[in-house]
C-alpha cells in the first residue's frame, strides 16, 4: 500500500493527501488553497519559499496576482493563532522582506498509508465520496458468501447480490465492500443508498452525492464520469429494487464510459444490464437433526447468529438443554438473519424453550392463512406478526408512526409524530423498548440528535400498518409539521455554521422533506402546510445542488394552490418568490421571473406584507437592470429604501444600499451609487452570513464590484484598480464561484479599459472557466463579451475581430450592447443610439453619443459628429463620469485637427 506524509507542529496534525489540518483531533476549516499553501510551507519548515513557488504550487494552471498569496497567508495565520510557549517560535509563518515566507515551527514528519489518508480526506462532506456504513456487530456465517463475493468482483465489474427482504444483502455487501480497497490498490468505495426514494427522479443526484459530485452541475453524468475518471472505484449500491427502471441505463452508460468502475448492487431481482453477475444469497444455513449438544447446535450459522444477538439483549445461561429450542427457533424463521435478530431480542426476557413454543404455534396459523405467498416471504412476515403482537399499545401505536420517516431521525422526531396520542415520556419509552427489541435500528455512528432508523423492510411493514390503522393522513401532516420546524431551525443555523458542518447536519433530511412534500401536496387540507415547507426547505435544496428539482416543485406547489376552490394568495406570493430564486439559479427567462415577482408583489400589496413586498421589489429591481430597465429598477430601489430607512434590520439596510448602488450605476447617477456602495461595503460577518444572503453573491465583494467599476468611470482609476484587486481577492479566498463570476462581471471591463491587457485576460479567463464548469449561464454570455472584447489586441487581423463581432452584436440584448460599445466604438448601433437619445441606457450613453459622432464622421458628416462629440461631452461631465469626459474631449480634438487638416 502506498504512503504519504502527514506532520506534527505543536497542537496540529496536516496530512499531504486531502489535504486536512486538525487541532487537537479536530478539523480546521480552511479552503483549499490556504491548505495548498500551508503543505508547501511545512513540508519544506526552516526554508524560505519565494511567492513565485508557492504561486506554481497552488496555482499551477491559473493567472492569478501576487498578492492572493498574501490574502491566503492572512487567513492561514488567523487559522493557526500564535504559537504556544512550547512551540519554539513567536510565529508560525515569517514573511522574508523581498524573498518569500518562511515556517517557524518545530515539525515531526510521518508516513501514513494512503487508506488512512483517504479517511482524512472523506471528512469533507461536501465534496468527498460517501463512505460505508459502520458496522457495530460483526457477520455471522457469512464468510463463504464474501469470498465468493470477492472473487466474484476479481473477474466481473457488476454484481448483483440478490436475494428476499431481511436475508441480510446490505450487511454482506457492506462487509464486501470494506475488504475491496485490499485488492485493486489505491481503490475507493462509494456508498449509494437508494432506499429512502420515494421516486426514479431522485436516483441520479443520489448517486453523484454519494460519488462527491453536487447536483447543480450542468451535465450530472458528466460530471460523474470526470470525477471517477482514471480511478479504481467500487460503487455499491443499495436497495435497488424500486428505481430498477431508471438506474439500470444509468449503471450500463456508467460502465461503458469507466474502465476502472465496479458495481456491487443489491437488489431483490436482478438489474438486467450488459455484463451483470447475479450471486443469489440465500438464508443462513440450519441443522434440520436435533442437536446433541449446544456445541453441536453452534455449528449451524443461523444458531451462532441467535445467540450473539440474545446475548447482546441480556440473555445468559445457554446449554446444551437449550440447543434443541434454539435450534428449532432457527428452523422456524428459516434462518432468514432479519427474522432471527427480532427473535434473539426476546431472549433476553424469555426462556428460548418457551419462546420456540409460542413462536411454532404462531408459524403455523400464518403457514395456513397465506400459502399463495413465497415461503420466505410468508415467514418474514410472520416473524414481525410475531414481533408486533408481542408489543404493548403504546410501542405499537409509535412503531407505525415511525413508518413516515424516510431518513435517520431523533427523540424529537419520534414524539413530534406520537404527540397527539401518546405522552412524552411514554413515546421516550415505548421508542427505547423498540431499539431493545430491533424493531428500530440504533446507529451510534450517527449524529447523536438522530440515531434511529427503520431498516426498509421494517419500514414497509410498519407502514402497512399504519394505512390499515387509518392514520397514516393525519401522521403525514405530522410528519410535515415537524419537517416545517426542522427547515426554520436549520435555516437560522445558516449564520452560526459553515458550510460543510451544516451540511452535514442536515443533507439527510433531504428525502423526509420529500416525502412530506408528496404527502401534502394532494391534499387541499395541507396545502398551506405544503407551500410553508417548500419555502422554508429551500436552503436544503440549494446547499445541496438540487436547485432543478427545488424549481419544479414549487411550480407544482403553485399549481396546487391555484387549483383550489378558495386560492391561498399569501402561500402563492411566497411560492413566487422562491420560484423567481430558483428560476435565477437554474437560467430561468427574465420574463418568467419577472412574472413571478410582479405576482409576489400584488399578493404583498394586497395583504400588505412588507416582508414579502421587500422581496418582490428586491427581485424586480435586479431583473430590471438585467433587461436595462434601469429607470424602473431605481424606483424599487428607491421603495426599498425607503422601507429600509424604518428598519433596525442591519442586513435590510445593506442590501438597501447594495440596489440603490446597482441601479444608481446604471442611471449614470455615479456620485449616488458611490455613496452606496461604499456604505453596503461596509458588511460584517454577521451580514454576509445572514440566511437573506445566503444563496446570493457575497454583500461585501458585490459592493466592493460596483464601487470599483464606478469610481473607474469617476476618473479615479489608480483607487478604483486598488479596489478591484482586493474585491477579486476576496471572492477568491470564500472559493464561492457565484461570488467571484459577479465580482468579475464587474470588474473585467476596467481592466479592458485601462489597456491592462495581462489583467484583462487572467480575469477574463477565470470568469469563462468558473461560469462553464458552474453552469453559470447567464454570467457565461457576459464573460464570452469580454473575451471579444480582449482579443481586440491580441489577433493579428483587428479589423476581421471588429466585423465578426459587429455581427454578433446585433444580437444582443441592451445591457451587452450598451457594454460593447465602451469597448469599440464601430460595436455601435441605431437602437443603441435611440435609446441614449430617449434617456435609457444612461451609464454609457456618453459612449454611445461618442461613438455615434465617429460613425457620422466616417460616412463625411462632419458637424453632425461634431453635435454628438459635444453631447458626449456635456453628458459625461453633467454626470461626473470623468473616463467618459476624456475620451469624449480627445475624440473632439482629435477630429477638429483632422478637420483643419482638411
Amino acid at each position: 500500500m502506498s504512503e504519504s506524509r502527514r506532520w506534527r507542529f505543536g497542537a496540529f496534525a496536516l496530512s499531504e493527501a486531502g489535504p486536512g489540518l486538525e487541532r487537537d483531533g479536530q478539523p480546521v476549516r480552511l479552503g483549499s488553497r490556504a491548505l495548498g499553501l500551508l503543505v508547501a510551507l511545512v513540508g519544506r519548515a526552516g526554508e524560505v519559499i519565494s511567492k513565485d513557488e508557492l504561486l506554481a504550487a497552488v496555482w499551477p494552471d491559473t493567472v492569478v496576482e501576487e498578492a492572493s498569496v498574501r490574502v491566503h497567508m492572512s487567513i492561514l495565520r488567523k487559522a493557526l493563532g500564535r504559537p504556544g510557549a512550547q512551540d519554539g517560535c513567536l510565529e508560525w509563518i515569517a514573511n522574508i522582506p523581498l524573498r518569500g515566507y518562511r515556517f517557524l515551527g518545530r515539525v515531526q514528519g510521518e508516513f501514513v498509508p494512503s487508506a488512512a489518508v483517504t479517511q482524512v480526506a472523506r471528512a469533507s462532506p461536501g465534496d468527498a465520496p460517501a463512505g460505508l456504513p459502520a458496522r457495530f456487530s460483526r457477520l455471522v456465517g457469512r464468510e463463504a458468501e464474501v469470498e465468493r463475493l470477492l472473487g466474484m468482483l476479481a473477474a466481473s465489474r457488476l454484481v448483483t447480490v440478490a436475494g428476499p427482504g431481511g436475508v441480510g444483502k446490505t450487511s454482506v455487501a457492506i462487509c464486501v465492500a470494506a475488504r475491496y480497497p485490499e485488492r485493486p490498490p489505491h481503490a475507493q468505495v462509494c456508498f449509494v443508498d437508494l432506499a429512502p426514494l420515494t421516486s426514479q427522479d431522485h436516483v441520479l443526484t443520489t448517486m453523484a452525492r454519494a460519488t462527491g459530485v453536487r447536483g447543480g452541475v450542468p451535465d450530472i453524468e458528466e460530471a460523474m464520469v470526470q470525477r471517477l475518471e482514471g480511478r479504481a472505484t467500487l460503487l455499491l449500491v443499495d436497495n435497488c429494487e424500486h428505481v430498477i427502471e431508471r438506474l439500470s441505463p444509468l449503471l450500463g452508460r456508467f460502465l461503458a464510459a469507466l474502465p476502472g468502475l465496479q458495481v456491487l448492487a443489491t437488489s431483490r431481482e436482478v438489474l438486467r444490464v450488459g455484463g451483470e453477475h447475479v450471486f443469489r444469497l440465500m438464508p443462513l444455513a440450519v441443522e434440520q437433526s436435533p442437536p446433541i449438544s449446544l456445541a453441536h447446535a453452534l455449528r449451524s450459522p443461523a444458531v451462532q447468529l441467535l445467540i450473539e444477538r440474545a446475548e447482546a439483549a441480556g440473555a445468559r445461561g445457554f446449554d446444551d438443554a437449550s440447543s434443541g429450542p434454539l435450534t428449532r427457533i432457527c428452523q422456524q424463521v428459516d434462518g432468514i438473519p432479519l427474522a432471527i435478530e427480532l427473535v434473539a431480542a426476546r431472549l433476553g426476557s424469555q426462556p428460548a424453550s418457551d419462546l420456540a413454543f409460542r413462536l411454532d404455534d404462531h408459524m403455523r396459523l400464518h403457514s395456513t392463512a397465506g400459502r399463495a405467498v413465497l415461503a420466505r416471504q410468508r415467514t418474514l412476515a410472520a416473524t414481525l406478526d410475531w414481533s408486533i403482537g408481542l408489543l404493548g399499545d403504546a410501542e405499537l401505536l409509535l412503531f407505525r408512526r415511525l413508518s413516515v420517516f424516510r431518513a435517520y431521525f431523533g427523540v424529537a422526531a419520534a414524539l413530534s409524530v406520537a404527540a397527539s396520542a401518546l405522552d412524552p415520556d411514554v413515546a421516550s419509552d415505548a421508542l427505547l423498548s423498540l431499539a431493545s427489541k430491533s424493531l428500530v435500528v440504533y446507529d451510534t455512528d450517527q449524529a447523536a440528535d438522530s440515531p434511529y432508523r427503520l431498516l426498509d423492510t421494517t419500514r414497509s411493514y410498519a407502514h402497512a400498518l399504519l394505512v390499515r390503522a387509518g392514520e397514516k393522513d393525519a401522521v403525514s401532516k405530522s410528519h410535515a409539521l415537524f419537517m416545517l420546524d426542522l427547515m426554520g431551525i436549520a435555516t437560522a443555523e445558516l449564520a452560526s455554521l459553515d458550510a460543510d458542518a451544516w451540511t452535514q447536519r442536515y443533507r439527510g433530511s433531504l428525502d423526509d422533506v420529500r416525502a412530506a412534500l408528496d404527502a401534502c401536496i394532494g391534499h387541499h387540507d395541507d396545502m398551506t402546510i405544503a407551500g410553508a415547507l417548500t419555502v422554508a426547505s429551500a436552503p436544503l435544496w440549494f446547499r445541496l445542488s438540487e436547485v432543478s428539482e427545488y424549481r419544479d416543485r414549487v411550480r407544482a406547489a403553485l399549481d396546487h394552490v391555484d387549483a383550489l376552490k378558495v386560492p391561498d394568495r399569501l402561500t402563492a406570493g411566497r411560492l413566487e418568490i422562491a420560484l423567481y430564486n430558483a428560476l435565477w439559479h437554474t437560467g430561468g427567462t427574465v420574463p418568467e421571473m419577472t412574472q413571478a415577482c410582479e405576482r409576489a408583489l400584488d399578493c404583498a400589496l394586497e395583504f400588505q406584507m412588507k416582508t414579502l413586498e421587500f422581496q418582490a421589489r428586491w427581485g424586480l429591481c435586479a431583473l430590471n437592470v438585467t433587461r436595462g430597465a434601469y429607470p424602473p429598477a431605481l424606483q424599487h430601489a428607491q421603495i426599498l429604501s425607503e422601507f429600509a430607512s424604518h428598519s433596525t434590520n442591519a442586513v435590510t439596510r445593506n442590501l438597501s444600499h447594495r440596489m440603490l448602488a446597482l441601479a444608481s450605476h446604471f442611471c449614470g447617477a455615479f456620485a449616488q451609487a458611490r455613496m452606496h456602495a461604499e456604505a453596503a461595503a461596509d458588511a460584517d460577518y454577521a451580514i454576509r452570513r445572514n440566511h437573506v444572503n445566503a444563496f446570493q453573491p457575497d454583500a461585501r465583494t458585490t459592493a466592493l464590484a460596483i464601487l470599483a467599476r464606478t469610481l473607474w468611470i469617476q476618473g479615479e482609476s489608480r483607487l478604483a484598480m486598488a479596489t478591484a484587486i482586493r474585491c477579486v481577492q476576496e471572492a477568491q479566498a470564500l472559493e464561492h464561484a457565484l461570488s467571484l463570476c459577479v465580482a468579475l462581471f464587474w470588474i473585467c471591463p476596467m481592466a479592458i479599459w485601462a489597456g491592462e491587457r495581462r489583467a484583462a485576460r487572467a480575469w477574463v479567463d477565470t470568469m469563462l472557466q468558473q461560469t462553464r464548469s458552474k453552469g453559470f449561464a447567464y454570467w457565461h454570455d457576459w464573460a464570452l463579451c469580454y473575451d471579444d472584447a480582449t482579443k481586440l489586441g491580441e489577433v493579428e487581423d483587428v479589423g476581421a475581430h471588429i466585423d465578426a463581432v459587429a455581427a454578433k452584436v446585433l444580437a444582443m440584448d441592451e445591457p451587452r450592447r450598451e457594454m460593447m460599445v465602451t469597448f469599440c466604438d464601430r460595436w455601435v448601433d441605431d437602437r443603441l443610439v435611440a435609446r441614449a437619445e430617449q434617456g435609457e441606457g444612461q451609464w454609457s450613453a456618453a459612449e454611445v453619443c461618442r461613438a455615434a459622432g465617429r460613425r457620422m464622421e466616417l460616412q463625411g458628416n462632419d458637424a453632425e459628429a461634431e453635435t454628438l462629440y459635444l453631447q458626449a461631452h456635456a453628458l459625461a461631465r453633467s454626470q461626473g463620469a470623468l473616463a467618459w469626459e476624456l475620451r469624449a474631449a480627445q475624440t473632439l480634438e482629435a477630429f477638429r485637427a483632422r478637420t483643419c487638416q482638411r
